[in-house]
Parts: C-alpha cells; structure tokens; sequence
C-alpha cells in the first residue's frame, strides 16, 4: 500500500502526530515574542544532552543533540540532530540485538505572522509549517501543519485563541490554542507564558541575566529507514514532558546565551508499520539533560 497524503484524510492516529504538532506549535506561537524583538534576521543554535534513561522492557539509551535555527522576518527553518547511545541491545524490545538507529534527523520550513487589528487591543496571527522527521530516506516523511487565531491585549495581559491542524502519514490531528502572556520578558522584573504546549515563569535581573523555569511538552514522528530493524520503511514517534530552570545571559543587546538544567519524564517511543498503523509503546525512565543555546539577532 502507498503511503501518501491521498490517504491521511481517512486515518485516524491523533497521538501519532502530536509531538510534531505541539513542536510546530511552540514554534509559532513564540513568533509574536521574537518579532517584538525588531530583528530581521535571527539566527540560533542549540545543543542538549540527555542522560541514560532505562527502557521497562530491558536496554537504554542517551541521547545528544545538535540544531540550527535560522529566521527572516516571517519565515524560519530549523533543523535538529539526535545521537543516539544505545546501552545492552540484547536486552531491548526491539532492533533484534542490534542499535535500532544511530541518528535521526528533523527538518522544517515555516512562516508566520502577527499583526494588530488597530481597534480594542484586537490583533490576529496565522502560521504554516513543512515539516520531515527521517532516518536515512526522506520520502513519505513530510507532514503539514498549520494555524490561526486571534489575539487581546488586555492591561497587561495578552490573550492568544485559535486553532492548529497537522496532517501526516501516520494520521491527522486539530487542536485548540489557548495561551496568555503576561509581561514583557525584555523587561526589568517578571513576566509569564501560560498555555499549551508550553508554560515558563521568568524573572529579568537586569539587562543581562534573565532567569527562566518551567515545562512544555515535546514530541517528534520519524521515518525509518527501509531496512531498519525496528520496522522497516515504518515510523517513530518520541515524546515526552520536559521540566527545566535556565539562566539567559546577554552581554549584547541581540546576543543571547541560555544555560539550562532540564528533567524529561513521561518519555515514551511508539512504532507504527509503513502503512501508519500503531504498534508497540515502549516507556523510558525519567532522564536528566543539560541544555545550551546561543541567539543573535539584527
């Protein structure tokens, strides 16, 4: 059976592609924030490591990663790297006593936009995204997604409702966007994210350290490769809830440096055949992680 979007209208596997959307979510609903920031041009990179967690069935694994983002006015593309360290392969539920995979890629093209309406604090916003999760080959890896919505700037809190969609090969999923900001981060004192997929607590010092704590959720679906032990030309999803206090540290207006120390729980790996069809869910043991990221804009 070919895999192909003719088909994802009438799948239905809503967990499936929900790590990818809630990931494009974080992504454009961050937009306004970084907008306000009056750069042009962005760009970032990130890196984290992530400590051996145990899987219930027997093996483990660590993983390292490695990314780039770079941003234009309203369109961005990311790309992010993970390294996988796999302990005791005998032991694991899957990739017959071999690694499973070694690395797994994910790539994306977006463009989004946020504008005011001119009248009562109204304002609206709207976001596409391309998105490939992939092994070794990329096709049948590319999933859409999208969103809208309105905004209100109300005293000092800005409302954000609307609506996300993404399609997939492994299935289809919408979901409703609720998110309110409080404060101005680039200001002296406190300011708040609280929503979904993502809620963060901030404190500014001063204009060069800015303290950070909070959670969001995180997940990514992949495509295997076509002779992946684990199941061939079929896909993975990861997900998990990540915990993190971070430290940003600007020494330049548009130069940013964040250190953090983040705790990932809930972690989980779910398989589906090459036709998107779930399979197995196999469960992690919560995992420390270190996390660097380094912004410039102008």
């Amino acid at each position: 059976m070919s895999r192909s979007f003719s088909g994802v209208l009438t799948r239905s596997a809503p967990g499936a592609v929900l790590g990818g959307l809630l990931m494009t979510l974080a992504l454009m609903l961050a937009a306004p924030a970084a907008h306000a920031a009056d750069n042009d041009f962005s760009a970032i990179i990130t890196g984290r490591t992530i400590g051996e967690a145990d899987m219930d069935d027997g093996g483990s694994v660590a993983v390292t990663e490695a990314g780039a983002s770079l941003r234009y006015r309203w369109f961005g593309i990311d790309y992010l790297n993970r390294r996988y360290d796999w302990s005791d392969t005998a032991s694991l539920p899957f990739g017959n006593g071999s690694d499973p995979w070694e690395q797994l890629h994910m790539l994306r093209l977006r463009a989004d936009i946020a504008e005011q309406l001119g009248f009562g604090g109204l304002g609206w916003f709207a976001g596409a995204g391309l998105t490939a999760g992939w092994e070794e080959e990329m096709d049948d890896a590319w999933g859409l997604s999208g969103s809208a919505g309105l905004t209100w700037a109300v005293g000092g809190v800005r409302l954000r409702g609307g609506v996300a969609a993404s399609a997939h090969p492994v299935g289809t999923r919408l979901l409703p966007l609720v998110v309110a900001d409080w404060g101005n981060q680039r200001d002296l004192g406190f300011s708040a994210t609280v929503g979904f997929p993502e809620t963060m607590l901030r404190y500014r010092s001063s204009d060069m350290f800015s303290f950070r704590a909070g959670g969001r959720m995180e997940g990514n679906t992949y495509r295997l490769a076509d002779d992946s032990p684990v199941q061939r030309e079929g896909y993975m999803r990861t997900s998990s809830v990540t915990l993190g206090g971070y430290i940003d540290i600007t020494p330049l207006e548009d130069l940013t440096l964040t250190v953090g120390a983040e705790y990932l729980t809930r972690q989980e790996m779910r398989v589906y055949n090459s036709d998107g069809d779930e399979g197995d869910t196999y469960d992690l043991d919560d995992a420390p992680a270190l996390f660097l990221r380094l912004s410039y804009g102008f």
